[in-house]
């Protein structure tokens, strides 16, 4: 332990940490001296903030990074906001090397400030476009990633290949791999899923890279993930790529929201249907700025086309990363005068008097009286139809099902 005389006017002027621990009950008198303590800032490295404290001026030239990484902390710890920037600018500029080869000890901290931007920045770009930096390093552990969890969505190829590598035994040819092999792959795998990564991950990207790997991920996990990914692709924005939607390319319909509609109507709320293995076909029987908006030729195109008696009755809207639903107790749709399409208790109801506009009653709306109006640019009408399978008796072919 080492003193320091200071004045406490001064000590609280310059840092927030002082200003908060020299007022009140935390202050600590003996002999007409208060005293602080602090067992995180070695004595050297305190010499050095309290010289800058009085001066406004610091020596970084002669400072290794060791010892610029304490007064970093020490300078976060005391909220010294002009010296915090200075000396993480000082790191990314004149000391790269050392940051290089440092970055598994000091990651952690590193990450879990969020004052420390600057350094944040230089990692995550340099191991976005390099991820050899800490994959091929001797003392890399799955607890790293852990740390960029929040913040790179580029690693996953990097997080497969990484796992394989720890079992040898394994060879390039999964299709060798047995039971016992795949096993030990999961348990290894899952010491690393960066699952906030995966969050931030766009659908394409992530059917790309992640629904494959699902048989050694946590079903949990991945339901999760896969429900946000789904909700977050029935935006009006999102382009998907995907082989499997190809019949939704030029359809307002894309296939995250065919996979939610038919785990709805089926209601697997908890465990939603694979977007390859929806058990329906969606076949597109009127398009408004195709067909046009007429509340008659609605009728007399789709009247006959739904089955009014089925209980799996529900309302639904898809929203920029939102997907609401919800399920009625009376018919799913009925024919009103003057207008279109009208679902539930009126609780969806289009083209009133022929206006191209629909009246919305929102589930999440107390006043229930309240309806919610949005203009249409377009408008689609599908007939859902149970996809043919075939008896487990005799191969005879079973007729579909309609929706």
């Amino acid at each position: 332990m080492k003193e320091f005389p200071a004045h406490s006017l001064i000590l609280r002027s310059r840092s927030p940490w002082f200003k908060e621990n020299l007022s009140g009950n935390k202050v600590k008198t003996t002999y007409d001296k208060i005293i602080l303590s602090n067992e995180n800032i070695s004595p050297s490295t305190f010499e050095i903030i309290l010289k800058y404290i009085y001066s406004g001026k610091i020596d970084l030239l002669n400072c290794n990074g060791n010892q610029s990484f304490d007064l970093l902390f020490a300078a976060e710890e005391l909220k010294l906001t002009e010296l915090l920037e200075y000396i993480q600018e000082n790191l990314v500029q004149k000391q790269i090397d050392w940051m290089d080869q440092n970055f598994i000890k000091y990651h952690e901290k590193i990450f879990n400030y969020e004052s420390l931007k600057k350094l944040k920045i230089h990692y995550i770009s340099k191991i976005s476009n390099n991820p050899s930096l800490i994959f091929e390093t001797n003392n890399f552990s799955p607890i790293i990633l852990i740390s960029l969890d929040n913040y790179l969505e580029s690693l996953w190829s990097f997080i497969v290949n990484w796992a394989r590598f720890q079992i040898p035994k394994l060879g390039n040819q999964v299709s060798s791999w047995n039971k016992k092999d795949w096993q030990e792959f999961k348990y290894t795998l899952n010491q690393c899923i960066p699952w906030n990564s995966i969050m931030s991950m766009n659908w394409n990207e992530f059917h790309d890279l992640l629904i494959p790997c699902e048989p050694f991920l946590s079903e949990e996990k991945f339901d999760v993930a896969l429900k946000h990914q789904l909700k977050k692709a029935c935006g009006s924005s999102t382009v998907i790529n995907s082989p499997i939607s190809i019949q939704f390319n030029d359809t307002i319909l894309n296939i995250c929201h065919a996979t939610l509609l038919t785990s709805w109507i089926d209601r697997k709320d908890d465990v939603i249907y694979r977007p390859t293995e929806i058990p329906y076909e969606f076949k597109l029987i009127l398009r408004g700025r195709r067909d046009g908006f007429s509340p008659d030729l609605f009728h007399q195109i789709c009247d006959w086309k739904f089955d009014r008696t089925t209980n799996d009755c529900f309302v639904f809207n898809f929203d920029d990363e939102k997907a609401d639903f919800n399920r009625l107790d009376r018919f799913a749709i009925h024919k009103k005068s003057g207008y279109g399409p009208c679902f539930g208790d009126d609780d969806l109801s289009a083209f009133p008097d022929g206006k191209r506009s629909i009246y919305w009653k929102s589930i999440h709306n107390s006043n229930l009286n309240h309806l919610e109006i949005f203009q249409v640019v377009d408008y689609e009408v599908y007939q859902i139809i149970g996809k043919l399978r075939k008896s487990n008796s005799n191969s005879r072919v079973l007729s579909h099902e309609k929706r």
